[in-house]
């Protein structure tokens, strides 16, 4: 690729595309709790949700993520994914709430 090209990303595209992958794990993990809590591993409730959000928050929280050279960088990156893990884990319980098994 020369230097003079570049690339565009279409941003609607984009955005749908994350959002289709989003809503993909979200039903692959529902079906992976309720098989779980069919099988008694676990009582799958809104309150067992949180257990599991805030799990993912705190590995979340350990781990370096990206490997940036910009303190601000790895910051923001963190703040975004911890703030997508929490709007996801929050649609999660409230599917559970309202469809209970």
């Amino acid at each position: 690729m020369d230097e003079d090209d570049s690339v565009e990303l279409d941003a609607v595209a984009t955005v749908s595309r994350i959002t289709a992958l989003e809503m993909l794990v979200r039903q692959i993990m529902i079906v992976q709790l309720r098989i779980l809590d069919k099988m008694g591993e676990i009582s799958l409730t809104g309150d067992y949700v949180q257990t599991i959000a805030k799990a993912y928050t705190e590995k979340v929280d350990e781990s370096p993520i990206i490997e940036s050279t910009s303190p601000e960088v790895n910051y923001e990156f963190k703040m975004m994914v911890l703030h997508n893990l929490e709007r996801f884990f929050d649609d999660l319980e409230r599917h559970v709430r309202d469809n209970p098994a």
